[in-house]
């Protein structure tokens, strides 16, 4: 009794670690097949509409030329599917230069470099000092920022760099810095805002 005790637990033990290896495999796979999705994007083709789309573990982040963002499943070798945005299905072409998209729209690679020359898009929700209980956002219009704080207070601002906002809050001038993954604020004031990615 015993023994075949053993065998069972041994026999469970062994398909369990094969399954594990399955997976991993099947992981790697997705993986680096989606790599083709990853990099800068120019909604309907046009640069001052930028999107993107990020790795995060085994899925992928997808931000819309609004800043709205979803989580990326992959379907098939060359389709993800964006449950945040209505379950859209996006196709990649055979050369990687376009996304097809299943509600009629596209995204085209950037001519201008992509990710790397592209205005930061701040638009979203914030945490002040990076505490979740307490909201802050940003509405982004070209060039123009439009803030409201965790108390309502309203402010407007303006880029004066590549990474570098100017504020106004009612006469207050309050300058910023913006990091490199547009994720985080530093403003002049010593404090600073985080914008998260849930996903």
């Amino acid at each position: 009794m015993k023994a075949s005790r053993s065998f069972c637990v041994m026999t469970f033990a062994l398909l369990m670690v094969a399954l594990f290896a399955i997976a991993g495999r099947e992981t790697s796979a997705q993986m680096n097949k989606g790599s083709g999705f990853l990099g800068g994007w120019c909604a309907q083709g046009n640069p001052a509409k930028q999107a993107s789309i990020s790795r995060n573990g085994a899925f992928l982040t997808l931000t819309n030329e609004n800043g709205d963002a979803s989580i990326g499943n992959f379907q098939g070798s060359n389709q993800i599917v964006a449950p945040g945005w209505q379950f859209v299905t996006g196709t990649l072409s055979g050369d990687g230069s376009q996304i097809n998209w299943s509600n009629g729209t596209f995204w085209a690679r950037c001519t201008n470099g992509g990710v790397g020359n592209k205005k930061l898009n701040l638009n979203g929700i914030w945490y002040p000092n990076g505490n979740r209980s307490l909201q802050c956002s940003i509405q982004q219009h070209r060039n123009v920022l439009n803030f409201q704080n965790e108390t309502g207070q309203r402010g407007t601002g303006t880029f004066n760099g590549k990474r570098s906002i100017s504020t106004n809050w009612s006469g207050t001038t309050i300058g910023g810095k913006v990091s490199a993954d547009g994720n985080r604020i530093d403003w002049d004031n010593g404090t600073y805002w985080i914008r998260y990615r849930v996903y």
